[in-house]
């Protein structure tokens, strides 16, 4: 079925995609939330969980494999070293099946409960995605340096989204497993919105909860993240700059 609007009329077919870095602590708590969130959900037909383990050196890869066997929707990944938490991501994208897929960090900070309103909110503009927008308790340097790659983001791209660099997504599958996304660090969420942008995607902004991170530890590191953010979207403005200028191609939708 290519119409997503069509998609929702009735329970649909959802994936799960996320990352995971020695989430060893927690994971196992949040899968079980997922899993028994969506098992009762009337409108979710059928789902999956896709983890990408990306070279996790604690028990975060044999925790997953072990939650198979109680959990067949689960369908763990991994990368036998670091990769990035972007790569990570891009990889469990590819190996979604599901008509929508529901972008998550596997950290237990944006609870499954708020996946009901990014469906109510794409049903009702017909669109393809819709974004969750956080509630921040990141620490002030961390929520300076969203707030400045949000505003540059928005500017290029002529853009009004609220929370450009949020994380949890719910996106019409065919689309978001074509996007091409480049990034290989922590700057895939913001990647994401900008390539849906580039292709006149209407994004559904949902206000959602976001909780303090309970267990594990960050892997940004404050200023080289700020570093890479900055780079980041620089390559971001010359990109939108080369597409307007007809020296790349724009990508349909």
């Amino acid at each position: 079925m290519s119409d997503p609007a069509q998609t929702l009329n009735s329970p649909i077919r959802l994936s799960v995609a996320a990352p995971a870095y020695h989430e060893a602590d927690g994971i196992e708590a949040v899968i079980a939330e997922w899993h028994g969130f969506l098992s009762g959900r009337a409108d979710v037909a059928s789902f999956e969980i896709v983890i990408c383990n990306d070279g996790s050196k604690d028990k975060t890869g044999d925790i997953l494999d072990r939650l198979t066997l109680s959990c067949p929707q689960l369908r763990p990944l991994h990368f036998p070293q670091n990769q990035g938490a972007a790569a990570a991501l891009n990889a469990a994208i590819a190996a979604t099946t599901g008509d929508w897929v529901l972008l998550i960090d596997s950290d237990g900070q944006f609870p499954i409960l708020n996946l009901p309103g990014m469906l109510d909110a794409v049903r009702r503009s017909g669109g393809r995605a819709a974004i969750g927008i956080r509630q921040k308790k990141d620490v002030p340097f961390a929520q300076f340096g969203s707030w400045a790659s949000g505003l540059v983001c928005n500017l290029v791209h002529g853009s009004r989204v609220r929370d450009f660099n949020s994380a949890f997504k719910l996106v019409w599958g065919p689309t978001l497993r074509g996007l091409g996304l480049e990034a290989k660090g922590m700057n895939y969420s913001t990647e994401v919105t900008s390539r849906l942008l580039e292709r006149g995607i209407t994004l559904a902004e949902v206000e959602i909860e976001h909780r303090p991170r309970a267990t594990g530890t960050s892997s940004m590191k404050l200023v080289r993240g700020a570093i890479h953010r900055l780079l980041f979207v620089s390559y971001i403005a010359l990109r939108q700059l080369l597409l307007g200028l007809g020296i790349l191609i724009r990508p349909q939708p």
